[in-house]
């Protein structure tokens, strides 16, 4: 079988594109058929039931479809570490095209068991491809390109989201609520998408010897055991799936939402989500172009508060159509930008092989947070008995605690990237040497010469920098705790032996550390650093000479020239 899957590849000589075209095609369609048919069994069961009770079908349907999520996670994990993760995906695709053609059967026969048979097995695959889509991208695509990849690939989730959601709601539109038809078209999709799975290229196992645990909830806490022992990735893994939760009550919420505040239909309802979800997938592409080649958390923070702002005004302006339309746009432009450098950090930073079981385990806690979702759209509507726009509040009152913690743990690149906004808005920079900075952490050393290298310095890079300035002026202890925060350490003109601790410490967590000193001799100060043995505890550490030079303002020049002049100061810096 391996040797079928591994060569059908190498026969198609038809196939022109890159394999991540093809995954993302079949992902594309595969999250297309997801949508529609999780909106034909809503809108299907509306029809049967009645608008009134809406909450209770959107709650009960979104629960059975995160259920094979929950409990399949772990499992498909396992199997992305274990086999080809190209070969699982033919797999599931095959899989879909089966599962289709029942929920046809389904609709045919009016079969409600059987429809919701249908749902569970198609989230079932699902959850069984998703460890190996997203797993699979660091093998078929370049490290310095992962975080455009996701954003890409998360644009075009969202896209299928957008194109579903239309397609659900416009093909009952124009075909007076024929379900047959659309249950054929779903039919028609996993059929293409089956074609697409089989043009990506063959990738190797990646050599996990992990056998299957029906105690699935321990290799859950294994996997996020082993994201503990990395910087900052057991938080990217919560706020990953705590961004499921606000996605899926969204979702779930909007339609009777439109029905009980804005008195639209469900069909038009399910086109309200539609802007939505495209806000989503232009956050996504925006997060990463801003990213770039590297992955931005500093973006989550921002992106946080934007999602509680938009949640809290959807209530306050719930009655008014035209102030609704843009904040739905805002709001998963918001959650756009908040889940892309999530997702791209999990991947980077993950080990290679335990990548599998850390995006399974997210999987599983993010499907835990859509359960949960589906839960409080029950216990607001049924529970508590308050409208749809209240819901909003709430989560949006969960969003802002959420964002605050997270806030905390990201207060370093939340930083970075506000300092490396503004560097590049008062400096004109050129840099060289850039190709002497490795990926992994490294130590500069630099003559300190005013306040603002700092500044420059984390304009020049993407990494995090923990700064070490050689100062003799006592500081007070609110100060020291706020430099502290800011990472910047004030030192003695020869580091102690704490110093070089502290600036171990900085290197584990994936910081550079920049050591800023007063004398001229960069280069005796780098052979001392080099001497100390808290920094070649373990393996050897890359030091750089960094030499910052900035221009001078023209004050004989015209008032408006030298704002300009104050404002875009031209700089260079040189690595090595």
């Amino acid at each position: 079988m391996r040797t079928f899957l591994k060569s059908s590849v190498n026969s198609l000589t038809i196939r022109r594109f890159s394999s991540y075209t093809y995954l993302n095609l079949a992902q594309f369609l595969g999250a297309l058929n997801d949508n529609i048919y999780k909106l034909l069994i809503v809108y299907f069961f509306i029809e049967l039931e009645g608008a009134e009770n809406s909450h209770i079908i959107l709650s009960m349907s979104g629960a059975l479809f995160v259920l094979p999520f929950i409990l399949f996670s772990a499992t498909s994990g396992m199997l992305a570490d274990r086999f080809s993760k190209r070969n699982i995906i033919i797999a599931t695709k095959v899989f879909e095209v089966l599962i289709m053609l029942a929920g046809v059967f389904s609709f045919y026969f009016h079969l409600k068991w059987g429809l919701f048979a249908v749902l569970f097995l198609l989230a079932t695959h699902s959850a069984i491809f998703a460890p190996s889509k997203y797993g699979i991208l660091p093998e078929i695509v370049s490290h310095d390109k992962i975080a455009k990849a996701n954003g890409v690939m998360s644009s075009f989730t969202f896209l299928a989201i957008i194109v579903g959601t239309f397609f659900a709601s416009f093909i009952l539109d124009i075909t007076d609520r024929n379900f047959l038809l659309a249950g054929g078209l779903c039919t028609a999709f996993s059929l293409i998408g089956f074609l697409a799975s089989i043009c990506i290229e063959y990738t190797e196992p990646a050599g996990s010897e992990k056998k299957f645990d029906p105690l699935f909830f321990k290799e859950i806490f294994e996997a996020l055991k082993v994201a503990k022992e990395h910087p900052s990735l057991l938080t990217a893994v919560f706020g990953s799936a705590f961004f499921l939760f606000l996605g899926a009550f969204v979702q779930l919420n909007i339609i009777p939402y439109a029905l009980q505040s804005l008195y639209l239909s469900d069909v038009q309802g399910g086109y309200l989500f539609l802007l939505t979800a495209l806000g989503i997938g232009t956050g996504s592409l925006m997060a990463g172009k801003i990213s770039g080649k590297t992955v931005e958390l500093g973006l989550v923070p921002l992106a946080g508060i934007g999602v509680a702002l938009s949640c809290f005004l959807l209530d306050y302006f719930s009655v008014h159509l035209i102030a609704v339309i843009p904040l739905v746009l805002f709001l998963g432009f918001a959650g756009g930008l908040y889940q892309i450098p999530m997702d791209s950090y999990i991947q980077v930073a993950s080990p290679a092989k335990g990548r599998g079981q850390i995006v399974a385990a997210t999987n599983f806690l993010s499907f835990i947070g859509v359960f949960a979702a589906s839960a409080m759209v029950f216990v607001v509507g049924e529970v508590l008995g308050l409208p749809a726009d209240k819901g909003f509040t709430i989560v949006g009152g969960f969003a802002l605690f959420i964002t605050a913690i997270i806030s905390w743990q990201f207060f370093d690149y939340a930083c970075r990237l506000a300092c490396f906004i503004l560097s590049r808005l008062h400096f004109q920079m050129v840099f060289f040497g850039l190709k002497n900075i490795p990926d992994e952490p490294v130590v500069y050393v630099l003559k300190h010469r005013a306040w603002n290298d700092t500044l420059i310095l984390l304009g020049a890079q993407r990494r995090r920098v923990a700064f070490f300035i050689e100062q003799e002026k006592p500081h007070s202890k609110l100060a020291k705790r706020l430099y502290g925060l800011l990472r910047i350490y004030y030192i003695e003109s020869t580091p102690s032996a704490q110093d070089t601790a502290t600036m171990r410490a900085c290197l584990d967590k994936g910081m550079s550390v920049a050591v800023l000193i007063e004398g001229e001799d960069v280069v005796k100060e780098i052979e001392a650093l080099k001497a100390d043995e808290n920094l070649q505890k373990e393996e050897s550490i890359t030091f750089i000479p960094v030499v910052i030079d900035t221009g001078e303002k023209e004050t004989q020049s015209p008032l408006f020239a030298r704002f300009l002049k104050k404002i875009r100061v031209p700089a260079a810096v040189s690595f090595g």
